[in-house]
């Protein structure tokens, strides 16, 4: 009796429960509640500061590191169950504060003994480094001092809240300039090793760049610390750790980046310096892969994550830069990027570096894609400390971002006035330097910053949530860590500032409707007592969820040593795994959700890879088929006389025709050669192998650069002639260097010039599409004008040809005027649009729309009712097929892609204006781009003067000009100027409704990572929907801006509605990076199909698709 009262008791609760959460009115709605509230340090007792002050001797100017801050690290150093805190001063004393729940700390640093005496502090890592249970702490440190006062301090802890610096016991009193550190087991031998962040504290040096690369120093290069039973030995030139002069170490990051349970390591260097990515060969020595993996990274990279962002399984990058968000600080904070600097770095075997955070996404296959600007988080300002983290419990990691510089010493006008003053102190030996120095000083503008924090949206983008979620305060803000401080589920936030109290913020996720969590403790082995190195993955409805846990993360900082999954509205988990570091296996099922759950080493089994590689569609026949053709393109200048053209106009090349040229009943393929360098034709064999045909033929033409070709019967006599349309920059417009050549077959593969069957138009062209237009039974032509050379952007014209018995003849005007001056052209296609019988004309370009000429009786008129009014983009590409299998076709169109530094929309479209703003007899391009409603110049003021000097005499200084709308730089000369408005940079399939009018839809995120300059369309899986194949990138951009390098080929699945599922790399098996120009299918001799890549500057590819 007693026992079914208290089971109705419960009942009653619990349904008491349920109702009041149905009832709305109740319960706050998610957007009600600021996922953030800062607990004030009066409250908290943190009162810890990074107290910085500057004077004649020390300061900004002495050592440019000076305000970069310091670092948090987090841990449980009593095992009470709640998290504490340690925070490093640079100049001060570091301050530990033990944590008395509910948010209320006390500071314990004097009876702890761990204030770190004398030195400056930097990175701080909390890590069980002697196994006996308890945290330990780390200190690295630098400053100009002598060498003993840079030793790293290692505090053990004793076990009673007390420390012991026992650095130099254990071989880690390092004497560099230090940093930052991270512990993890690089050999997979069972204990903690190190590796060692440093960095260079000389900012200018006389020696060539290239001789610095290659000269050691002991106290600069980063160190790889060998854990050899208790004792650190120097492992780093043995495992080929680079350790040069140039090094300026300020991120480190380790994660296993290529799948094969082996953990590489991601170094952040500032300036010039590359980073780092070490790819762990197993054997205990890395390989630096940076430049094959990656297409650019950052150039002043700071700190660094690394963590699944999007929950695939694959480890992703994010790396922060300096670069600044709103118009007004861009222009007058950073200085350009001067050209001949950034060509020699590269040159010099640096890497594309640009100022700009870098969010690299794995592709698997050792490939990374650079898509921040795709994500929303390309700046963030002066930022430091990027985390990953699941704020929110939704089930994906959001991005926090820490930001702000101490004082501005990089703001343009103030650079001008410390120079003035420095040049009194060269010129005047009786100056009062000291005076000067300290006048200097306080011109240094002050700027306080929001930090930023990024919703992930789970499609790899992210929100901005700064203000929405309570972060937005303004601040100097470096290092900084996340942990559950009040054990209710969801990652508090802790920050280390410069000047003013740390900060704490206190996460109200739990308040949320959907807010489930999971967090694991870690019993390691005997020497890894904290698990570090071991992944764990979660499996529920569907989704995934992997975190590998290494606590140093960010910048300066360590995160506590407990993984935590925010799950949503998931009460269970249906299956966990956890992968130890020597590869043994633990495998949980229906695991409850909001527990803090202990995952032991000695329940683990020893793994066995049980996952099959999955079997891909493609696979890369190159060497087998005996392809040696290298596109070479010359070298040549397109800014010397066009400073701020958006992109190079000689490097749109090389161009691809395939076609039987032989009779044999197997496809050959003719490519182009750039300038100086003849185009080739390839022979298929019976063995599936292709051979030069010889360039002799092609040789006396290789001034020429080719950039259309198409193979098709010319004079009717049953075999396939060539004709290859002249383009590029070089020359100037009507330059014969721009006529177009025909070359004739004698039905045996062999071909020579004709000379008298093309008329005299030299227009730089793009492509050669042919068609029989005027029903005669032979083929005509059209030919698109890519460009008038050294007048970007004004539209050139393009041509149809009519062929009268193997004879052209330039028929545009009469049968198609429009064509005249019609655009930018680089692509176009012939299809019966209207289901009339007769073939319509679609051209496109860049700075173009979607323009559909229709064939009334062999005229052309372009449609006005399109529906598709604001398609103007830079198209690229276009294809067709009935993608959504409703009987018509439709169109594939490539374009700019949603990863670049520009961005459009209908109601604030990118911009271009082109005149002779200076009158000094040349044109002028400007770019525009609009942020809050106004239209301001993309370009800054240093390189608008080079081209118009009459920008820096109207905006005497860089605030003048930061405040500058586009209009008021060009005056009233706007209105006289061509103009031409961007309103869709997206990839997409142009749906024809049937009744004459299409609609844009923007293909997925994958389709979006770059420019698309080839599709494909074929059934790659069989069944009976047309799928497509996608290569692009676009590598000439100016240096200001990252090139477009992202797309390392895109295979999309069609499931016969028009609605595509983007194909892995592993799935896929198409690996088509590089400067991609021109795909196109080929069919191989066992009817087999293969796709041919050609790539500028770069070798040509095959890709055989398997049955």
């Amino acid at each position: 009796m007693h026992r079914l009262r208290v089971i109705l008791i419960i009942a009653s609760l619990c349904f008491s429960s349920c109702t009041s959460k149905e009832n709305k009115s109740d319960v706050k709605k998610d957007e009600d509640i600021q996922l953030f509230t800062k607990i004030p340090y009066t409250e908290s007792g943190v009162d810890f500061i990074n107290k910085l002050t500057q004077n004649v001797q020390v300061n900004i100017l002495t050592f440019k590191y000076f305000f970069n801050g310091g670092g948090v690290a987090l841990g449980d150093i009593n095992n009470d169950g709640l998290v504490d805190l340690y925070f490093t001063g640079n100049i001060g004393p570091n301050r530990l504060f033990l944590n008395k729940g509910n948010f209320k700390f006390v500071d314990i640093t004097q009876a702890a003994g761990v204030d770190g005496s004398r030195g400056w502090a930097n990175g701080a890592t909390m890590v069980d480094i002697n196994n006996d249970g308890f945290l330990d702490i780390y200190v690295c440190r630098s400053g100009a001092f002598e060498p003993v006062a840079r030793a790293n301090q290692l505090f053990i802890n004793n076990g009673n809240n007390t420390f012991t610096n026992r650095a130099a016991e254990y071989g880690l009193n390092d004497m560099g300039y230090s940093t930052h550190a991270t512990f993890f087991d690089y050999d997979l031998d069972g204990d903690l090793d190190m590796y060692l962040l440093n960095h260079n504290v000389v900012f200018t040096n006389d020696r060539p760049i290239e001789e610095l690369k290659n000269t050691a120093d002991k106290y600069v290069g980063d160190k790889l610390y060998k854990n050899e039973n208790g004792k650190f030995i120097d492992a780093s030139k043995e495992a080929g750790i680079k350790q040069p002069v140039i090094s300026y170490g300020l991120g480190v990051g380790v994660g296993d980046l290529n799948s094969d349970g082996f953990p590489d390591i991601y170094v952040c260097n500032d300036f010039t310096e590359r980073d780092y990515m070490y790819i762990n060969n197993g054997d205990g020595t890395f390989s630096e892969t940076l430049k094959s993996s990656t297409g650019h990274t950052s150039n002043f990279s700071m700190g660094v994550d690394i963590a699944d962002f999007n929950n695939d399984g694959l480890s992703d990058i994010l790396v922060a830069d300096m670069a600044a968000e709103d118009n007004y600080r861009s222009k007058t904070n950073m200085s350009g990027m001067n050209p001949e600097k950034f060509w020699k770095a590269v040159d010099g075997g640096f890497h594309y570096q640009y100022m700009v955070n870098t969010l690299q996404l794995n592709r698997g296959e050792n490939k990374f894609s650079e898509i921040g600007q795709l994500a929303g988080i390309p700046y963030t300002d002066w930022s430091w400390s990027p985390l990953f983290a699941d704020l929110d419990n939704d089930g994906w990691k959001d991005i926090f971002i820490t930001n702000g510089y101490r004082r501005a010493s990089r703001n343009n006008d103030f650079i001008k006035q410390k120079e003035y003053y420095f040049k009194q102190i060269e010129e005047d030996p009786n100056v009062n330097q000291a005076e000067l120095i300290q006048k200097i000083l306080s011109l240094m503008p002050e700027d306080k910053l929001p930090n930023y924090v990024y919703k992930n949206n789970g499609d790899l983008t992210f929100t901005k949530k700064s203000g929405a979620w309570g972060v937005g305060e303004l601040s100097y803000s470096n290092g900084s860590a996340m942990a559950d401080l009040d054990n209710d589920g969801d990652l508090d936030l802790v920050i280390n500032n410069i000047d003013e109290a740390s900060t704490i913020y206190r996460n109200n996720a739990e308040q949320f409707q959907a807010s489930n969590y999971l967090k694991i403790k870690l019993k390691g082995s005997k020497n890894n007592r904290q698990g570090i190195g071991s992944t764990v993955t979660i499996s529920s409805i569907g989704s995934k969820q992997k975190v590998e846990f290494y606590p140093s993360r960010g910048y300066l900082s360590c995160m506590e040593d407990l993984i935590h999954f925010g799950l949503a509205d998931n009460k269970r988990i249906e299956e966990l795994e956890i992968k130890w570091p020597d590869g043994k296996k633990q495998v949980l099922k229906d695991v409850k959700s909001n527990q803090l759950l202990t995952l032991s080493y000695s329940d683990a089994t020893q793994g066995v890879n049980n996952t099959p590689k999955r079997a891909s569609y493609f696979s890369n026949i190159t060497g087998s088929s005996k392809i040696n053709f290298k596109h070479i393109e010359n070298k040549y200048d397109d800014f010397k006389d066009e400073i701020l053209i958006p992109h190079k106009m000689s490097t749109l090349g090389p161009c691809l025709a395939i076609a039987d040229v032989n009779g044999d009943g197997l496809d050959d393929f003719y490519i182009g050669g750039a300038r100086n360098q003849s185009g080739e034709l390839f022979i298929q064999s019976t063995e599936s192998t292709f051979t030069s045909s010889g360039k002799s033929v092609w040789n006396n033409d290789k001034r020429h650069e080719d950039m259309g070709a198409a193979f098709f019967d010319v004079d009717s006599d049953g075999d396939v002639d060539l004709y290859v349309g002249s383009g590029g920059s070089e020359e100037a417009d009507g330059s014969a260097y721009y006529k177009d050549r025909l070359y004739l077959n004698d039905g045996n593969g062999n071909f020579s010039k004709s000379r008298d069957q093309l008329p005299g138009t030299s227009i730089s062209s793009s492509c050669v599409m042919p068609y029989d237009f005027d029903n005669d039974g032979d083929l005509d032509l059209f030919v698109g004008g890519r460009m008038i050379p050294g007048k970007y952007p004004f539209p050139a014209s393009s041509k149809l040809l009519r062929n009268n018995n193997g004879v052209f003849k330039d028929v545009t005007n009469d049968l198609a005027p429009e064509l005249s001056e019609l655009g930018m052209v680089t692509s176009a296609l012939w299809t019966d649009i209207n289901n009339d019988k007769q073939m319509d004309l679609i051209v496109t370009g860049e700075w173009m729309p979607i323009t559909i000429f229709i064939n009334e009786n062999n005229r052309f008129t372009k449609n006005s009712s399109t529906g598709i009014d604001n398609s103007t983009g830079w198209w690229f590409s276009l294809s067709e097929a009935d993608i959504d299998g409703d009987g018509d076709k439709d169109m594939i169109a490539g374009n700019l892609g949603l990863n670049y530094k520009y961005k459009t929309s209908v109601l604030e479209p990118f911009q271009v204006y082109c005149h002779d703003f200076d009158s000094n007899g040349t044109l002028d391009i400007y770019l525009g781009y609009f942020q809050q409603g106004k239209l301001f110049p993309v370009r800054g003021r240093e390189c608008s003067t080079q081209q118009m000097p009459f920008v820096s005499e109207k905006f005497g200084n860089y605030d003048a000009f930061g405040k500058a709308t586009l209009p008021e730089v060009l005056g009233e000369q706007t209105e006289q100027a061509l103009h031409y408005e961007a309103k869709t940079f997206a990839t997409s399939i142009i749906e024809n409704n049937g009744d004459g009018t299409f609609k844009l839809i923007e293909l997925p995120a994958e389709a979006q990572f770059s420019s698309v300059n080839g599709i494909v369309v074929d059934d790659i899986n069989n069944d009976s929907h047309p799928d497509l194949i996608l290569a692009g990138n676009l590598f000439g951009s100016e240096v200001e801006t990252p090139r477009n390098d992202a797309s390392i080929g895109c295979v999309l699945l069609n499931n016969g509605k028009g609605e595509f599922r983007s194909l892995t790399l592993e799935e896929s098996g198409f690996l088509a990076d590089g400067d991609v120009k021109a795909i196109q299918l080929i069919n191989m001799l066992d009817n087999s199909k293969a796709i041919l890549v050609a790539r500028n500057n770069d070798k040509v590819s095959l890709l055989k698709l398997k049955k």
